[in-house]
């Protein structure tokens, strides 16, 4: 039972986050990452470059000009279109009660079947 709980917990973490879109025009965008108010290393992000070409990593660096990833790198002068993994209130919530109220109703089937066993167990 503990090892359901914690594989429910751990997949439940991975949800509770978003792909949202950034708000603003290329040029836009393009300047609030220079200025280094829109992205920090760390982030996971899907970017639109002008090839109409989609890249989605993990940020490991913001140099001049351009966004690192690990295995992929971007000209900030070529984004179009931004969206950046955040964390969602909302769905957090609704995982946590979820994984509790099946925990519960679980916790419940099973100590109603349990003296029905019992009594079929009996001779």
């Amino acid at each position: 039972m503990r090892r359901l709980i914690v594989l429910a917990v751990a997949i439940g973490l991975a949800g509770c986050t978003t792909l949202r879109p950034i708000e603003g025009t290329s040029i836009e965008l393009r300047q609030r990452i220079s200025s280094g108010e829109l992205l920090e290393a760390g982030d996971r992000v899907s970017i639109v470059t002008t090839d109409d070409k989609t890249h989605r990593f993990a940020v490991t660096g913001i140099g001049p000009g351009f966004i690192d990833g690990k295995a992929d790198s971007v000209s900030i002068e070529q984004i179009v279109s931004l969206k950046k993994r955040q964390f969602s209130r909302g769905k957090t919530l609704a995982l946590v009660g979820g994984v509790v109220l099946v925990a519960g109703l679980a916790v419940y089937a099973a100590a109603q079947v349990a003296p029905l066993i019992a009594l079929q167990a009996t001779p």
